[in-house]
């Protein structure tokens, strides 16, 4: 049931994504293409560089759009759907709470991670000519070539679980909005106000609770992290705490939607 959950989602949320994306894209090339022909058809007109300048003003506001269109989308999708008018609909469904929250927070992660790509590419796309892109690789080829030397195959292993607490720091990211959410709707009134309000709350909760696990580990105040069991160690402290804090939203969140569900 939860990938029926999770097709439907992202075909729901694809169609206003996906001509973003589209846009954006379209934009970066028109703006590459721009600075190429240096607006030589255009003998340094103004009407050039007016042309350029409102090209590029669309592909910033564009770029800047495709963020806050996620962060709405990802907020409003799950308020709209679970606790809003459609919460009766989806929760008279043989679909566990906790399943409703993953396929919200699957969905949401894939799209905020789509948005960085797509961004990504839009810039390299802008990258002028002249770059030096051949002595960037060298030097990315170099600090590679020093890593390897100093750790081994175990910058592999050092990646990967950079990649996955990157994994889990956006998922509880997502999920913090989520329970805040959840928090605000308890309230009879102004419940998107309540929601801003425990949004406030569960981050300082979430900073205070950071502050005293990291000074509880003072012996790291003797380590210079140069070598691989102590990364490891670090990496394995900061996997623990991010995914504490991930779980301790997804249950919180759980926990309102199937005891405490007040809809509207």
């Amino acid at each position: 049931m939860l990938r029926r959950l999770l097709k439907y989602e992202i075909k729901a949320t694809a169609r206003l994504f996906l001509p973003l994306y589209l846009v954006l894209l379209v934009f970066a090339g028109i703006n590459r293409i721009f600075s190429i022909i240096h607006f030589e058809s255009f003998n340094g007109s103004a009407f050039g560089g007016i042309t350029a300048g409102i090209s590029m003003t669309v592909y910033i506001t564009l770029m800047v759009g495709t963020f806050v269109m996620t962060l709405v989308v990802l907020i409003q999708r799950f308020y709209k759907n679970l606790l809003g008018d459609e919460g009766y609909l989806m929760f008279t469904l043989p679909v566990q709470s906790w399943k409703h929250i993953l396929n919200k927070l699957i969905s949401s992660m894939i799209w905020v991670i789509s948005s960085g790509i797509v961004a990504l590419l839009s810039i390299i796309i802008l990258i002028p000519l002249n770059l030096p892109i051949e002595e960037i690789l060298r030097q990315l080829r170099f600090s590679l070539n020093l890593l390897f030397v100093q750790f081994g195959v175990g910058v592999h292993l050092i990646g990967l679980e950079m990649i996955l607490i990157s994994i889990l720091f956006l998922a509880s990211g997502i999920l913090m909005i989520y329970a805040a959410i959840a928090l605000g709707h308890l309230f009879n009134k102004h419940k998107l106000l309540a929601s801003f309000g425990m949004y406030i709350v569960l981050g300082t909760i979430s900073r205070l609770l950071l502050s005293a696990y990291v000074l509880s580990m003072d012996h790291f105040k003797n380590y210079d992290f140069t070598t691989f069991l102590e990364i490891q160690t670090l990496l394995f402290i900061v996997f623990t705490y991010v995914a504490i804090i991930t779980a301790g939203y997804f249950i919180l969140t759980k926990y309102i939607l199937k005891k405490k569900l007040n809809l509207e």
